[in-house]
C-alpha cells in the first residue's frame, strides 16, 4: 500500500519537495493509513505533514472519542494538529441539505481553514479505489454526463488523493500488519443514505452475482472516460476562446458549435464568471436557449447572471450600488463609488482627445449647479456635434453600449454635460473664443462585469 501511495505521488506529481501537506484525519481506517503512509514517506521525499480533524457533532460521545484518538495519535507521532467542531445536522437543516451534503461541504471548508492555519500547500484526503467505484456508480444512477463518470482525480487544485489507486482490503491489511489502531464510524455501517446503500448493498451484490471485479472495472472505465473528457474540454476551451469578444461571447458563433463542445464551453464560461459548484445540466440548457434571446434579456443562474447585449452573451455577478449625487469640487477631487473626477481651471481654450477628459467652456457653466451623479430615468443628453438633444438611454442604444457599461457617473447640471468615455455636451463645448476652460478628468473607471439598477 505504501508503495502504491509513493508511486501515485511521483506519477501524478502530487507533492513537491519542501511542501507542507495537511492530512485530513477522521480517525477511521482510511485516514489513519493515509497519515502513517505520508509520515513514512515525508523524510525521503522531503515534505512536511500536519493533521486536521473536524468533529461533526453527529455521534455524541463517539465523535468526542474519535477526536481524542486523533489528538493522541498526532501527539505520539509529533504531528502538528488542528481541530474544530461543527454542528452538521443544524447546518443541514439551515441550508435545506442532507446531512451527507452539509458534512461534505463543511469538511472541505474546514480543511481549507486548516491549510491556511498551517500555511500549508496541499490538503490530503483518504479516498481510495472503492470510494472511486462508489462515486462513479452514484453519478451513473443520477444520470451524470461524461465529467461525472470520470470520478475523482488524484489532484484537484490543492486537494490530493495519494490512496486513490489502493483497494480498501489493502488498507485493512496494512493496518493489521503494522498493528495500527483506528476508530470505527458506526454510521458507515448503517444502510442509510445513497452512498452507504451503494457501499453496503449494491456493490457487494454486483461483485457476488455479476462481476467480481466491479471495483477495478469501474475505476478503469473512469480513467478511460477521463481521457475523452480532457480532449473534449480542451476543444471546448479553444472554441470558447475563438468566440470571445472584448465584452463577452459571440452568440452566433457559439450556436454553430457542436453540442458536446457547446455544453462544455458554456460550463467553462460560467466557471470563469464565478459559478462552479451548483451549475447543473438544466442551467447549461437554459443558457443554450438563451443564446437566441432578444438583446437586453437577463437570465438568473446560481451565483452568476447571463445577459444579452446585441450580438453578445455576457456572464457576471450582480454588483449593486446605491444612487448618489454629490457636488463637483472645483478645483479638486470628487470621489464617487464608480470612480473619481478631478476638476481644474485653465486659461484660454483647449481640447483633449482622451474621452475620459471633458473640456468645457467655463463661461457656460454655473459651478454651484455642477454635480457628479448616477443616471436617472429620462436623462437627456446633447452630444457634441450632434443634431440635438435625446434621451441618454437612446444615445447608449444607438452607440451599442452594452448594458453593463451604461452605469457611469455623470457630470450634470440641469441636464447631462459629460458622459465619461463618450462625449461632452454641445451646450458647454470649448470654442475658439473661449477664455477659460474647466477640465474634468475621470479616473479609475470601474467597468463592472454587471451593475445593478433599473435604468436600462
Amino acid at each position: 500500500m505504501q508503495h502504491k501511495a509513493q508511486e501515485a505521488i511521483k506519477t501524478h506529481g502530487l507533492i513537491e519537495r519542501g511542501q507542507t501537506v495537511v492530512c485530513g484525519v477522521s480517525g477511521g481506517a482510511d485516514s489513519v493509513a493515509l497519515l502513517t503512509s505520508l509520515l513514512s514517506l515525508c523524510g525521503s521525499m522531503e515534505f512536511k505533514v500536519c493533521a486536521a480533524h473536524l468533529n461533526h457533532g453527529i455521534r455524541g460521545e463517539s465523535a468526542d472519542h474519535d477526536e481524542q484518538f486523533v489528538r493522541d495519535l498526532c501527539d505520539f507521532y509529533g504531528v502538528p494538529f488542528y481541530a474544530e467542531r461543527a454542528d452538521i445536522p443544524a447546518l443541514a437543516k439551515a441550508n435545506k441539505q442532507t446531512v451527507e451534503q452539509a458534512g461534505r461541504e463543511e469538511r472541505y471548508a474546514f480543511l481549507e481553514r486548516a491549510r491556511a492555519h498551517f500555511y500549508a500547500d496541499l490538503i490530503a484526503v483518504a479516498h481510495h479505489m472503492d470510494d472511486q467505484a462508489e462515486s462513479v456508480l452514484l453519478h451513473m444512477t443520477r444520470g451524470s454526463g461524461l465529467s461525472g463518470l470520470t470520478g475523482m482525480q488524484p489532484r484537484r487544485d490543492k486537494i490530493i488523493r495519494p490512496l486513490l489507486f489502493v483497494r480498501r482490503d489493502e488498507i485493512e491489511e496494512y493496518l493489521s500488519r503494522e498493528g495500527l489502531a483506528y476508530c470505527i464510524d458506526e454510521t458507515n455501517l448503517e444502510p442509510e443514505g445513497t452512498r452507504n446503500r451503494i457501499r453496503l448493498d449494491i456493490l457487494p451484490y454486483i461483485e457476488k452475482h455479476i462481476n467480481p471485479a466491479i471495483v477495478p472495472t469501474l475505476c478503469s472505465m473512469a480513467e478511460l472516460l477521463l481521457r475523452d473528457e480532457k480532449y473534449l474540454s480542451a476543444q471546448a476551451s479553444e472554441a470558447l476562446a475563438a468566440c470571445r469578444r472584448e465584452d463577452g461571447y459571440d452568440r452566433r458563433a457559439l450556436q454553430k458549435l457542436p453540442l458536446p463542445i457547446l455544453t462544455r464551453a458554456i460550463r467553462i464560461a460560467l466557471k470563469n464568471a464565478g459559478a462552479e459548484a451548483d451549475i447543473e445540466r438544466v442551467h447549461v440548457e437554459k443558457v443554450i436557449d438563451f443564446l437566441k434571446a432578444r438583446t437586453g434579456a437577463q437570465l438568473h443562474l446560481p451565483f452568476v447572471e447571463a445577459w444579452t447585449s446585441y450580438d453578445l452573451i455576457q456572464f457576471g455577478v450582480t454588483e449593486e450600488f446605491a444612487d448618489f449625487c454629490v457636488p463637483l469640487q472645483i478645483p479638486g477631487e470628487t470621489v464617487t463609488p464608480l470612480g473619481t473626477f478631478v476638476a481644474e481651471y485653465f486659461e484660454g481654450g483647449g481640447y483633449v482627445k482622451d474621452k475620459s477628459v471633458a473640456c468645457m467652456d467655463a463661461s457656460k457653466l454655473d459651478p454651484s449647479a455642477l454635480v457628479a451623479r448616477t443616471r436617472k430615468s429620462g436623462d437627456r443628453f446633447y452630444p457634441v456635434n450632434s443634431p440635438g438633444r435625446r434621451k441618454l438611454k437612446e444615445y447608449f442604444i444607438d452607440k451599442k453600449v452594452p448594458r453593463n457599461k451604461r452605469n457611469l457617473p455623470l457630470i450634470c447640471a440641469n441636464e447631462v454635460l459629460f458622459v465619461p468615455g463618450h462625449a461632452v455636451s454641445e451646450t458647454v463645448k470649448v470654442e475658439p473664443a473661449t477664455q477659460k476652460t474647466l477640465r474634468v478628468t475621470f479616473l479609475d473607471i470601474k467597468l463592472y462585469s454587471k451593475t445593478g439598477g433599473s435604468h436600462g
